[in-house]
């Protein structure tokens, strides 16, 4: 009986212990949670307020929108705009470079806020992200060597091989080429940055690089002896800001911040700036 009474009181004990266990986690944790559930119900927008900071993708070796100068200092037109963007929201911009073939998903999963590097609008990433509305109005055309008077259409590009960065507009722009019949898959290099694919344009191993015409002229005008940039674009391309769908209070604000700058002629500066004195600004809507 002793026994008996002994195993009882220890059961009871352990119970109550139990039962007082779990009651005592359930005041601290119910705070936490519902600190979880009210950031989650915030918007970007609302969040990027809070912390004071805009994360921006970019791929920092893209000339002249957003790369680094001989100091390692990032420069280009998207950074200049970016400043413009700091003292007009009141935030700071937080660069981080980025693998440009997989940006979309680096956006989507929350790598960054947005997305400002000279980004084509195309169909294919608009399946899975939003833009503001364009403000560079550029192309997509061929860059090749100083001598080459072989290429001036894109029929010229039939047994050539071409060089472009992988998951840029560069690239969707050779897929509609080779689904054309213009050029064959085998003879499409793709490469992880633009300045690769040039420097095997000068050595002579690809016959033509398929790059925005914006970035094209910069390369030329660093060597105007090497490369120059054939007449005839290839697609009409319009640089726009990445966002995620659901940033809808996100993409009002940055739109109208890019009007601002686009009426009171800011941005008509800064495309001189990086443009060799050409206006190269999307219009207002």
């Amino acid at each position: 009986m002793v026994k008996k009474f002994i195993w009882l009181v220890v059961l009871v004990l352990g119970l109550t212990f139990t039962v007082t266990g779990c009651g005592g986690n359930q005041p601290s944790d119910k705070p936490e949670g519902e600190a979880v559930s009210a950031d989650a119900e915030k918007t970007t927008w609302e969040l990027i307020q809070e912390k004071g900071v805009m994360t921006i993708g970019l791929d920092d070796t893209f000339r002249p929108m957003g790369f680094r100068d001989e100091n390692g200092q990032l420069v280009g037109f998207d950074i200049d705009m970016g400043k413009e963007f700091e003292k007009r929201l009141g935030v700071k911009m937080e660069w981080i470079p980025t693998d440009w073939s997989g940006v979309t998903g680096a956006l989507n999963s929350k790598k960054f806020d947005v997305v400002i590097n000279g980004m084509s609008i195309t169909e294919e990433r608009k399946k899975v992200i939003d833009f503001s509305i364009p403000y560079v109005n550029a192309s997509i055309g061929m860059a090749v060597q100083k001598d080459n008077n072989d290429i001036k259409t894109r029929d010229d590009l039939k047994g050539k091989t071409v060089a472009t960065q992988a998951g840029s507009s560069g690239y969707e722009a050779c897929k509609k080429l080779v689904e054309d019949g213009i050029i064959d898959e085998t003879n499409l290099k793709q490469y992880n940055q633009y300045p690769e694919a040039f420097q095997d344009l000068a050595f002579g191993r690809v016959d033509v690089v398929v790059v925005d015409v914006t970035t094209a002229q910069d390369f030329v005008n660093k060597r105007p002896d090497t490369y120059k940039v054939v007449e005839e674009p290839l697609v009409e391309d319009f640089y726009a800001i990445g966002l995620r769908k659901e940033d809808k209070d996100l993409k009002e604000v940055l739109d109208k911040t890019l009007r601002e700058m686009m009426e009171d002629g800011t941005l008509v500066e800064i495309s001189k700036r990086w443009f060799d004195g050409k206006d190269m600004t999307a219009k207002p809507e």
